[in-house]
């Protein structure tokens, strides 16, 4: 995995990384000196020069399922990467929402409410910057265009069925049905996303296979296939565009 990620920046220099979640495999139950190892470990794997900037979000692996999160996991995660797990990077013009999708069970837990009313709160600044002099929208710090989400979960999909390539599910597993808050989020959640921010592009992670959805027939999704061998015999990540002049940026998924 170090050697496949080196030689993807030596060979594509991207301006930009994105990983989307489980960063470490034991992160959730990790002691604090374990931790520092996984950090350390981590941090010499996916070394990489000034001219790239590597942005990663939280997934379960990370801070555990959502019974499993707390406030020190989730502290302990940011600090390492010194940046809140719900936010946007803007990037060339391109706003990048980052979604902490492990507290969106919508129970009203503590650390849901929190990333809750984050979420609320950038949906109104990104949907100014497309209405700036509109009644209460005097000022916009982002630019007006609709961001790409970013997040460890998918949003809300029955199955892998209509998933095809290389980089799919097996055959004998696109028909398992997913689990709701589990393997993918409720379908309150995903709409709420949607109805919040209506994005561009949604990119997720968790399923460790890739796959294409049109939610609502007008938002796309990309699940990224996982980068580890542990999870596929043939693993990947997927490198896009980024702002007018079609510099690159590199996004990977499940790096345990």
């Amino acid at each position: 995995m170090e050697r496949a990620f080196q030689t993807a920046l030596w060979l594509l220099k991207p301006e930009i990384v994105f990983i989307l979640g489980d960063i470490f495999d034991e992160g959730k139950w990790s002691s604090q000196k374990h931790w520092e190892d996984d950090v350390r470990r981590f941090h010499r794997m996916f070394r990489h020069s000034s001219d790239t900037e590597l942005v990663v979000l939280v997934g379960n692996h990370d801070i555990g399922f959502h019974y499993e999160m707390d406030w020190f996991k989730l502290q302990r995660f940011e600090k390492v990467f010194n940046a809140s797990s719900t936010r946007i990077v803007t990037k060339k013009g391109v706003n990048f929402l980052l979604v902490n999708s492990v507290a969106l069970h919508g129970d009203g837990c503590p650390i849901c409410q929190s990333v809750e009313k984050d979420l609320i709160k950038l949906s109104r600044d990104l949907n100014c910057s497309l209405q700036v002099g509109a009644g209460f929208c005097q000022l916009s710090f982002y630019p007006p265009t609709a961001p790409i989400m970013l997040q460890h979960y998918p949003l809300y999909r029955v199955s892998d069925a209509s998933c095809t390539g290389q980089d799919a599910a097996p055959p004998e597993e696109r028909h398992l049905l997913f689990r709701e808050k589990y393997d993918v989020l409720s379908k309150e959640a995903s709409q709420r996303l949607l109805q919040w921010f209506k994005p561009r592009l949604i990119l997720s992670g968790h399923t460790h296979s890739g796959c294409e959805v049109l939610h609502d027939n007008k938002y796309p999704e990309i699940s990224v296939p996982s980068f580890s061998w542990r999870n596929r015999n043939n693993p990947s990540f997927i490198l896009q565009p980024c702002g007018t002049d079609q510099s690159e940026k590199i996004i990977l998924r499940s790096t345990y």
